[in-house]
């Protein structure tokens, strides 16, 4: 964060800057805010959001409303009764093949 935060200044206002963590406060476990001073005297506030936890959570809320919770076969492969006459076809053009 120390080193991207410059950049991202010079990016937007093409302003030469130093980031001093002192300034920087917790809001929330995703969210900081400070203040930044340019190398000009031009103070920018500025907020940092780590959307990480952010879409971690917007999944887990999604997973819950969807139905099946878990990781278990019949989810990854979907339903095991497909499986089950996918393989009971295939015996049927064998026998039918060797008869």
């Amino acid at each position: 964060m120390k080193l991207r935060l410059p950049d991202a200044v010079y990016r937007a206002f093409y302003l030469q800057t130093t980031m001093i963590m002192d300034d920087l406060c917790q809001i929330s476990n995703s969210e900081w805010y400070g203040v930044l001073n340019t190398l000009c005297g031009k103070q920018i506030q500025y907020r940092i959001i780590d959307r990480k936890d952010r879409i971690k959570e917007a999944a887990r809320l999604l997973g819950q409303i969807g139905g099946q919770a878990g990781r278990g076969k019949k989810k990854v492969r979907g339903d095991s009764n497909y499986y089950q006459l996918l393989r009971l076809k295939g015996l049927e053009k064998r026998r039918k093949k060797h008869a």
